[in-house]
């Protein structure tokens, strides 16, 4: 696929411009408009095959389709794990030298695809244990007070999960945004291990203890961009 060669190229020049330290687990995102979902699954366990055979240090390569908010049915996601910044950029080393990797798994799938990249990144320990059918609701915001948002996110993940919500809720920062992401500048999010468990915890955040709690905490202090709900196709 022509966009994620681009893509690869393109991170080299820019990434040096919008480094952060190190963090706990990096989140390589590519947005897809206008692929079938089962279509990008497929090529992504195909590429992931691959590239681990190759040398690649990812930890984990994981396809979803958007069933919720703007774009549902239309959007889809490439989620590429990483450790650090120098495994990812390890693996965009490999994939410009080894170009076979992506034009015999996503080249081969449909070329009129949008393609856009963001890198997202936290201190959080890296997710496990997901699997297909996993939910994950998001909101992309631009945070407006970094301490607040600092301070209160902790309060905001235990909350939750003293309500009895059987779900990660944690938040990450951006390492490097375009403007297909801008002005949002982190990703508050909720993964659950199903959609009953995502509908249960959506139930307890509605909840008017909780709300009022978000809003007097966390709403003053971000604008929500964007949102809605990945299930994941592997």
């Amino acid at each position: 696929m022509k966009h994620f060669n681009k893509l690869f190229f393109t991170m080299l020049v820019v990434f040096a411009f919008s480094m952060t330290s190190s963090k706990a687990w990096i989140a390589d995102v590519y947005s897809v408009e206008g692929m079938d979902a089962q279509t990008l699954s497929e090529a992504t366990q195909a590429y992931k095959e691959k590239a681990l055979a190759a040398g690649a240090k990812m930890k984990n390569i994981r396809s979803a389709s958007k069933i919720r908010g703007d774009g549902n049915g239309e959007l889809t996601t490439v989620l590429v794990y990483y450790e650090t910044f120098e495994d990812m950029m390890h693996d965009v080393t490999l994939n410009i030298q080894n170009p076979d990797l992506l034009a015999s798994t996503y080249g081969e799938v449909n070329q009129n695809a949008r393609t856009d990249s963001f890198i997202m990144a936290n201190d959080s320990p890296m997710p496990e244990g997901g699997g297909p059918g996993q939910a994950v609701a998001y909101a992309m915001v631009e945070v407006t007070s970094g301490i607040n948002f600092l301070l209160n996110m902790p309060k905001f993940r235990e909350i939750m999960q003293e309500a009895g919500a059987k779900i990660i809720v944690d938040s990450m920062n951006c390492a490097m945004c375009g403007e297909s992401v801008l002005p949002a500048n982190a990703m508050i999010y909720f993964a659950a291990a199903n959609p009953q468990d995502m509908g249960e915890a959506m139930d307890i955040f509605s909840s008017n203890e909780i709300q009022r709690w978000f809003f007097a905490n966390m709403a003053p202090h971000i604008n929500v961009i964007d949102g809605g709900i990945n299930l994941y196709s592997n």
